[in-house]
């Protein structure tokens, strides 16, 4: 039998998982629409599961599609096959409604039920925050650990307990693999925390205090080392993920931010009013100042990567999920006198508002649809070559044209001439080549960007497009398959 003092926490857990199959059940059957980062992901995905060379180095290498939610799409998409489900929406559904459950816990650990409802109504009433749930983005993986990170603060708030301060620590961690803006914030969340901890165990001698602080920062500083090792385990670079990013800093002009601006989610910086308040005469100070910093490195991260052409990942819902934890904060919050609870609230039904009435999310990527179509280019190489394949470089490039058998596209992360030319000297290779707009490579430096200017003299063009694509065949002929060596 089992005893009282457990029955209470076993309820509620069986209250949350039941409510976590209900709110995946309904997610899973809403509908919902791509997004742009799903296509190279999914590729990703693809090229793992046929043990494509690329696809190893895509799920290390780019830094703007993490290694998170690759990996969590692979899992949702072996799971689906088994289950017969759209592994897609079935990730999807289990992210969303995994969150929802962090903060419906977090609410009801306040309050009550009826408290516990806010985030799941208002995360589907409010436009701007249904849009971007309604987003199938695999990039929705990063709002689970900082929900969690939100949860365990709140419970850390109430008992001071090291467990769930620590576990907060390890759920900043997860949000490395996530990408650069996830990244910051997680590392700015746990300096935040770590200042503040210190300041509420002032009664702790200090070996004790100073003990805390690498508990906080050991899983996040674990991760970004991990990554590292992985870039140099499969690049051979360790810092080959952070080259790409940097690269691209070298194209930014400062008036390509302003024209950017529309990326970010304006929401955030709305969400300032009711935060300030929470920060100033809340009892849930320390969580509001831990939380402060999201609000602005969110939106200006998606403005940064649309200046940079990166992808912005996982800033979407980071933005949806900071500001849902706002709202979350504003009602279950102890203000000790009825006007700044009544300036907290109307500032929080003015932000609700404006994400009724505001249409503002991350733009439509249409940079790749003059590219042309992969039937093209396979009729017109099949003219004279057709045994001939075609190489594409990059990340966003090999899934514009996926094809994980690499029967006629072989796909490769970074370009290197030599590895190109000893590939050539076993078959006929094409190679392709995309405008120099920074989307596809960065212009800096970048060996793609001199070979669509200058050429190369193994090289000849063999068709150029209206959008500035170019088709390359590497005039070198195989071993065996030459005609002057056959006429000696």
């Amino acid at each position: 039998m089992d005893s009282p003092q457990s029955t209470p926490q076993q309820l509620n857990s069986k209250a949350a998982l039941a409510l976590f199959a209900v709110f995946a059940l309904v997610i899973y059957h809403l509908p919902m629409r791509p997004s742009t980062a799903l296509t190279v992901h999914q590729s990703i995905v693809d090229a793992l599961l046929a043990s494509n060379n690329w696809g190893r180095q895509a799920l290390i290498g780019g830094i703007d599609y993490p290694v998170l939610p690759s990996l969590a799409l692979l899992i949702s998409t072996v799971i689906g096959s088994f289950a017969r489900l759209d592994g897609v929406r079935l990730l999807q559904a289990i992210v969303l409604a995994w969150t929802l459950c962090y903060f419906v816990r977090a609410a009801y650990y306040q309050h009550s039920w009826f408290t516990a409802l806010i985030p799941p109504l208002l995360l589907f009433a409010l436009p701007q925050l249904r849009n971007a749930a309604l987003t199938l983005d695999p990039g929705w993986i990063a709002a689970v650990p900082f929900a969690a990170m939100f949860f365990h603060l709140v419970c850390w708030h109430a008992n001071k307990g090291l467990r769930d301060l620590v576990l907060a620590g390890v759920n900043g961690g997860f949000l490395a693999f996530c990408g650069p803006g996830p990244l910051i914030t997680g590392l700015v969340v746990v300096a935040v925390l770590s200042a503040e901890q210190r300041r509420s165990t002032t009664s702790m001698d200090s070996s004790a205090r100073d003990g805390i602080a690498p508990l906080l920062w050991a899983p996040i500083l674990y991760c970004i080392a991990l990554w590292l090792l992985w870039n140099w385990l499969v690049m051979d670079d360790m810092l080959f993920g952070l080259r790409d990013l940097w690269l691209r800093a070298d194209n930014v002009r400062p008036e390509q931010l302003q024209q950017h601006l529309d990326s970010a989610i304006p929401l955030l910086l709305f969400c300032l009013a009711p935060m300030l308040i929470l920060v100033l005469k809340s009892d849930l100070r320390v969580i509001a100042r831990c939380l402060l910093p999201t609000l602005f490195i969110l939106p200006a991260a998606s403005v940064i990567s649309a200046a940079l052409g990166a992808n912005p990942a996982s800033l979407l819902p980071l933005s949806a999920v900071a500001a849902l934890a706002v709202f979350t904060l504003v009602a279950i919050a102890g203000f000790g006198h009825r006007v700044p609870r009544g300036c907290a609230i109307m500032a929080a039904a003015c932000c609700a508002v404006y994400a009724i009435h505001s249409k503002q999310a991350f733009p439509p990527d249409t940079r790749a649809d003059s590219a042309p179509a992969r039937e093209e280019i396979l009729a017109y190489i099949d003219q004279f070559w057709p045994d001939s394949r075609t190489a594409l470089y990059g990340l966003r490039l090999p899934a514009l044209y996926s094809d994980p058998a690499e029967k006629r596209f072989i796909a490769r992360l970074d370009y290197q001439e030599q590895a190109f030319l000893d590939q050539a000297k076993d078959e006929q290779l094409h190679i392709l080549v995309p405008p120099p707009d920074g989307y596809f490579y960065p212009l800096a430096h970048s060996l793609l960007a001199d070979l669509h200017a200058n050429g190369r003299p193994w090289l000849f063009l063999e068709k150029q497009w209206p959008g500035n694509w170019q088709l390359w065949r590497c005039v070198i002929p195989p071993k065996g398959e030459s005609r002057l060596e056959h006429l000696r």
